[in-house]
């Protein structure tokens, strides 16, 4: 351990992480940055994810790998015993699968009074919905995300980015830092039901807010469609340049920023408008902006809108993200051996947060694992015997 780690935030806590695919990964290498020992308890096979090397090396980097059958008592007494030790519990099964794996709150409480377990589901543990299978575009479709897009562009489409799922762990991550903190004052462990869906629900809250209200006035979808990409506020939203590139503007009500537009996008006789009165113009005003895009090249339009000190930026090609001298000047991409990671966008104490180990191989570090909580190696032989340890494949790690 460096010097680094030894100060971070989480240090001398331990993970039990259970979950496979993005959702409770994401959050489980948010907490090992953090400096958490995180025990990932893969199934035999390993996550599905393992096929996806690069994509799961993101999400498991730093973390410690043990494959269980936790279908055979031989599994559930080794998760016991490492549940025994350990400060949070990460699942992410279908309401009722962790009772029937003996991997429930209340069974693994009786190993750890403190623990704080977190189940992230899709729907939360109960309501009328709560067995309903689902995927990220499906909370997104049912959270009302997509209709929200579609007001904007005319039809709902699947983003690029499983939103849903980074929103579950990031808010899955907070309510287990916030159970950590009541449990040094009580002492007391915690149970998390977190909802993917109520997740997604809950990034709406401004928009849910204008529900009812005169902001709230919806968009024909037959209208929408072919348009600027811009939200109800006409100046907001995403325009086509000359070179074919696009460039988003982000002025909402700041009538100081719209009247520095103007004067650069040379729309003067436009500057004098008030938010309320450009809000009114709508199409109007749209109209103008995409225009005056399109009279540039993007690269053109990033110097004379960052010298106008303007909120305003190209659209940036994900390969180009690591050349950004503002996220290198971040160390935003530590690279470890072969593999590049990201950094949390945060610092404390002025110390970067980032991983320092990559993903581990499948069963990795079972011997080590079972070896710290009281297994000998003829105990050992016998779980690999009776197909209760998966086999290690250190061969595959990322």
């Amino acid at each position: 351990m460096n010097q680094a780690e030894s100060n971070l935030p989480l240090q001398g806590l331990t993970a039990i992480d259970l979950t496979v695919n993005v959702p409770g990964p994401f959050c489980s290498s948010i907490l090992s940055d953090l400096g958490a020992r995180v025990i990932k308890v893969e199934p035999p096979n390993g996550d599905p994810l393992r096929p996806s090397p690069a994509m799961w090396a993101s999400l498991n980097r730093g973390k410690q790998s043990i494959a269980l059958d936790l279908k055979t008592d031989g599994g559930r007494e080794v998760l016991h015993r490492l549940a025994s030790k350990a400060n949070v519990v990460l699942e992410g099964w279908r309401p009722g699968v962790a009772k029937r794996l003996a991997a429930d709150y209340e069974t693994l409480i009786g190993d750890s009074r403190g623990l704080v377990y977190c189940a992230i589901s899709g729907f939360g543990q109960d309501g009328p919905w709560a067995d309903r299978p689902a995927h990220d575009v499906d909370f997104l479709a049912l959270a009302g995300y997509l209709d929200a897009q579609s007001q904007i562009e005319g039809r709902p489409w699947a983003p690029p980015v499983l939103i849903s799922d980074l929103a579950s762990a990031h808010y899955a991550a907070i309510a287990v830092l916030a159970a950590l903190v009541q449990r040094a004052s009580t002492g007391r462990g915690s149970y998390i039901d977190l909802s993917m869906a109520d997740s997604t629900l809950a990034l709406l809250a401004p928009e849910v807010g204008r529900v009812g209200t005169d902001e709230a006035a919806p968009v024909d979808a037959h209208e929408a469609a072919g348009k600027p990409n811009v939200t109800f506020i006409p100046h907001y939203g995403v325009f086509q340049c000359a070179d074919d590139r696009w460039f988003s503007l982000g002025i909402v009500d700041e009538d100081h920023f719209w009247r520095r537009y103007c004067k650069a996008a040379g729309l003067g006789d436009l500057a004098g408008l008030t938010y309320a009165e450009r809000v009114e113009g709508g199409t109007a005003i749209t109209e103008a902006v995409a225009e005056a895009f399109m009279t540039r090249p993007a690269t053109e339009w990033e110097s004379i809108l960052r010298e106008a000190d303007v909120p305003a930026a190209p659209v940036t090609a994900l390969a180009d993200l690591i050349d950004s001298p503002q996220f290198r000047a971040r160390g935003m991409f530590p690279e470890i051996g072969a593999s590049r990671f990201l950094a949390q966008p945060f610092k404390i104490s002025g110390e970067s947060i980032r991983p320092t180990r990559g993903a581990p191989g499948l069963g990795e570090h079972a011997d080590a694992l079972l070896a710290e909580h009281g297994y000998d190696a003829a105990e050992v032989g016998d779980l690999r015997r009776s197909g209760a340890l998966g086999q290690a494949d250190p061969g595959v790690a990322g």
